[in-house]
């Protein structure tokens, strides 16, 4: 039987975790496939795709910066997250094209709860409107947080972004950076990924019992979380977001056996 092969598909990608954890999800569960990291430029992501839905014995792929929108864009299928969200961090082959879901946000709260922290809380903000920012502030808002402030060094990315959740969440989204007033802090930026980076949060500005976490999972404890501790804040490593992911990536991506089309909604045109 030829070997499975999955993939995470990204720019860059040395920073992605997902083949360490599938891999030895195949291995523990007796599975014959393999998680590859493709390293693909932002101006190659939809050839690459091409080629790979190619390969009959390709599985599907793991989405990650800066190819989440073009992920979501591509599809013929997506999950009502993805409409939300207009973002997709996994693709699964099918008959008529890929089809789109979207479990960062998903994986993000599920880590919150299995570290014991307060998910239903009264405000949040999330720095960063890339695909991760959406992802964690559509789940946020969908887990009964209070309201989500969106901030982003792009402010057209960033005013895109608020106007979008505010589509389907109403006041309950806010154009801002984080405040004291704030009971969550998200890093949603590629920034702390390598040594040297600035903080992208002013720590200062917040309460001291506010809880300040990172969406980068390597480093597994970034400048930020560091100085964050100092600081006496809680944290959050983005270890997290791919552990309470993984199964939902799993079962989307039928690893190890065949699977129907999951169900989604039609996209014949790029979404907006």
């Amino acid at each position: 039987m030829t070997r499975t092969l999955y993939a995470i598909i990204g720019d860059p990608i040395a920073q992605a975790r997902s083949p360490e954890v599938f891999n030895q999800l195949f291995a523990q569960r007796g599975i014959d496939a393999e998680m590859v990291a493709l390293h693909v430029g932002a101006d190659q992501f939809e050839t690459a795709l091409q080629g790979l839905a190619a390969l009959r014995n390709f599985g599907g792929a793991v989405i990650t910066i800066p190819h989440k929108a073009a992920a979501a864009r591509v599809a013929v299928q997506r999950s009502a997250r993805v409409a939300v969200a207009g973002v997709a961090n996994v693709l699964r082959p099918g008959a008529s094209g890929w089809r789109a879901d979207l479990f960062d946000g998903e994986g993000f709260v599920a880590g919150l709860r299995q570290c014991g922290h307060e998910v239903r809380v009264q405000s949040a903000a999330v720095v960063g409107a890339g695909g991760a920012g959406m992802a964690i502030a559509t789940a946020l808002l969908d887990a009964g947080v209070g309201s989500v402030a969106i901030d982003d060094i792009d402010r057209v990315r960033a005013e895109d972004a608020c106007t979008r959740l505010s589509a389907t969440y109403g006041g309950r989204v806010q154009r801002r950076g984080p405040t004291k007033a704030d009971n969550l802090v998200v890093n949603a930026t590629p920034i702390g990924m390598n040594e040297g980076d600035a903080l992208p949060v002013v720590l200062e500005q917040l309460d001291p019992r506010a809880l300040v976490a990172d969406a980068i999972m390597k480093p597994p404890r970034t400048r930020l979380l560091t100085e964050a501790v100092r600081r006496g804040h809680p944290v959050q490593e983005g270890r997290h977001m791919l552990d309470g992911q993984a199964e939902a990536i799993w079962r989307f991506l039928a690893m190890g056996g065949a699977a129907s089309d999951p169900p989604g909604v039609p996209s014949p045109q790029a979404p907006p």
